[in-house]
C-alpha cells in the first residue's frame, strides 16, 4: 500500500511539474507572440490607411527607424546563428507609390546544420526582442523617471520588490517629446512581423518549443521553480512596460489616421 501511495505521489508530482512548465511556456512564448501579432495587425492597418491618404513613401517618415531596428534584429540574429547573408537593406527609401517592402534581409543556411535550423525560429521573431530592448533603453535613458515609475507600478502588481517612489512626470520635456516620437516610430515600423517572417519561423518553432519545454521541466524537477518564477516576473515586468507603451502609441496612431 505504501508503495502504491508513493507511486501516486510521484505521478501527481509529475503532473504538477508539467502544469508549471506549461504555465512558464505561456509566459515565455505565448504572451509575447500574441501581443506582437496584435500589434502587427494594428500597425499594418495604420500604415495601409496612411499610404492610401498620403502615398506609400509617407510610411517611411512615421516608421523608418522602426524598420531599421526590425531588419537589424533579423540581421544580427542571423549572423549569431551562422547564416550566410546574401543581401540586405535596412531601409528602402525609394518605395513605389503602389507599396512594397521597406527593408529586407536575405540569408541562407546549411540544412544539415541543426544549430542553424533552430536559428530560424529566432531570426523570424528577432524584431520582437530587438524592438523591445530598444524601447527599454530609450525609456531608461530619455525618461528615467517614467521608467522607474513604470517598473515600480508593474512590479507592485506582480509582487516584486521595487525601488522607492519616483514621480512619473520628473524629467526633461524636450527629451520626453523626443522619446514619444522615437517610440511611436519604432512601434509602428518594428512590431510588424511580415508573412515571410512568420513562415520562416514555423518549421523550427515546434522543435524549439520541445527543447524549451524539456529544459524548463528539468529545471523544475531540480527544484529551480522559484528561481525561474523570479526571473520570469522581472522579464515580464520589462516586457509589460514596453507593451503598454506600444499598444498606447499604436492605438492612438490608428485612431488618428482614421480621422
Amino acid at each position: 500500500m505504501a508503495i502504491l501511495l508513493k507511486k501516486v505521489e510521484q505521478i501527481l508530482s509529475i503532473g504538477t511539474d508539467l502544469k508549471t512548465t506549461f504555465t512558464y511556456l505561456i509566459a515565455v512564448l505565448g504572451i509575447p507572440v500574441l501581443a506582437v501579432i496584435a500589434l502587427t495587425y494594428i500597425n499594418r492597418n495604420s500604415k495601409q490607411r496612411l499610404a492610401q491618404r498620403l502615398g506609400a513613401k509617407s510610411i517611411i517618415y512615421v516608421s523608418g527607424l522602426g524598420v531599421i531596428v526590425h531588419e537589424l534584429s533579423h540581421l544580427l540574429v542571423a549572423l549569431l546563428f551562422g547564416h550566410h547573408i546574401n543581401s540586405f537593406r535596412l531601409l528602402i527609401t525609394d518605395v513605389p507609390d503602389d507599396g512594397g517592402a521597406l527593408g529586407y534581409v536575405n540569408h541562407s543556411w546549411n540544412k544539415k546544420n541543426y544549430y542553424q535550423f533552430l536559428g530560424n525560429a529566432l531570426i523570424g521573431t528577432a524584431p520582437i526582442f530587438g524592438c523591445t530592448l530598444t524601447l527599454i533603453l530609450l525609456t531608461r535613458f530619455l525618461v528615467p523617471g517614467f521608467y522607474q515609475w513604470g517598473l515600480q507600478y508593474l512590479g507592485n502588481i506582480l509582487g516584486l520588490a521595487t525601488p522607492a517612489n519616483v514621480p512619473a512626470g520628473s524629467g526633461n520635456w524636450l527629451l520626453t517629446i523626443i522619446w514619444v516620437i522615437l517610440s511611436i516610430n519604432i512601434t509602428i515600423g518594428g512590431f510588424d512581423l511580415s508573412d515571410a517572417d512568420l513562415k520562416s519561423t514555423l518549421p523550427a518553432f515546434g522543435t524549439l518549443l520541445v527543447i524549451i519545454s524539456l529544459v524548463l521541466f528539468l529545471m523544475i524537477k531540480l527544484g529551480m521553480a522559484v528561481t525561474i518564477h523570479h526571473y520570469l516576473l522581472i522579464l515580464l515586468t520589462w516586457f509589460a512596460l514596453v507593451m503598454v507603451l506600444s499598444f498606447t502609441w499604436s492605438i492612438l496612431v490608428n485612431l488618428l489616421v482614421r480621422i
